[in-house]
């Protein structure tokens, strides 16, 4: 916007004449990238990696939460074999026994017994640094399950690890533990390894074996059939997991209405029909939050699976 003042014209010599111009401009841009190709592939539908869900758990994640949005199935090693035991409405048995070893776990780490640590399975490398590892070569390392340590004057090694979860402390290392990380460097990175021993705590329900982690596009495809043809329900605990205050049947509760909720904490609305996430009024403790809880967790869930931008190309520009 701009003023002034113009010169007289003519015979009106004692006036001057006022001048006011605006312009106004607008032109924002939103710039959108798509998804597609092996960039799809890595970010929504490869499987979770393990330090994903370490890195969960130290933002605040809820064990049992993470285990069942997170864990696709359990297995265990027996004395008759591995068994499998699919986190799956489908296969009621399999999930029945899933919940219920994965409701001793978030028990058992409620009471502050459960040891979740990465724990070193192999020596990758080692050799001099004269400067020692930078920041940045620390960071890397840790964001994909590798550690740095110092072995002599200037000597420096780098370990590969993988979590572990267990009732015992893993500097104790209890005898026959080191076959369980037998061959474990070949195992997928979205496997977790679980180690509740007899003479710990949590002895009542003892097992061994791997818990395997869902893709993204598989932990929304769960929740997303918990809703119609495969919903979950309440699971009682295992007798010899003790008093449970936290256990609610649903993962995540998402309810479809026609019309706007009056108590729904959001909504979204798709085919003239209302999506929300609501919270149970009579619940308590730590229970009354369960469902805003989980969708902060999957929330928390995307934001790893994203990337920062460095380039808006390819690119489409949409001009206001």
């Amino acid at each position: 916007m701009t003023a002034g003042i113009t010169p007289p014209e003519g015979d009106a010599r004692a006036m001057v004449a006022p001048l006011f111009s605006t312009t106004v401009a607008e032109n924002p841009t939103v710039t959108i990238i798509p998804m597609d190709g092996a960039e799809f592939e890595q970010r929504l539908l490869t499987p979770l990696e393990e330090y994903r869900f370490l890195a969960l758990l130290e933002l605040g994640g809820d064990l049992g939460m993470a285990l069942r949005m997170m864990g696709a199935a359990m297995r265990l090693e027996t004395e008759r074999g591995p068994v499998v035991l699919k986190n799956d409405p489908a296969t009621p048995r399999e999930y029945e026994d899933y919940r219920r070893r994965s409701l001793h776990l978030s028990v058992l780490h409620r009471s502050h017994r459960l040891f979740i640590e990465s724990v070193m399975v192999e020596q990758v490398w080692e050799g001099i640094l004269e400067k020692g590892p930078s920041p940045d070569d620390v960071l890397r390392a840790l964001d994909k399950g590798y550690r740095w340590s110092k072995t002599g004057d200037k000597r420096y090694a780098l370990n590969k690890s993988r979590v572990l979860l267990s009732n015992y402390d893993a500097a104790r290392r209890p005898e026959g533990r080191d076959g369980l990380f037998k061959n474990l460097l070949d195992w997928p990175p979205n496997e977790i390894l679980v180690d509740i021993r007899p003479e710990y705590p949590g002895w009542e329900l003892s097992f061994q074996g791997r818990i395997s982690l869902r893709s993204f596009n598989s932990v929304l495809q769960f929740l997303a059939r918990g809703m119609s043809d495969r919903p979950e329900y309440a699971v009682e605990q295992d007798p010899r997991t003790g008093s449970v205050d936290v256990n609610p049947p649903h993962t995540l509760q998402i309810t479809e209405r026609g019309a706007l909720p009056r108590d729904a904490a959001f909504s979204v609305k798709f085919n003239d029909r209302f999506y929300s996430v609501e919270e149970t009024p009579f619940a308590t403790g730590e229970g009354a939050n369960w469902n805003l809880k989980a969708f902060s967790m999957l929330y928390q869930l995307f934001q790893m699976t994203q990337k920062p931008v460095l380039a808006p190309v390819p690119g489409i520009a949409i001009a206001k």
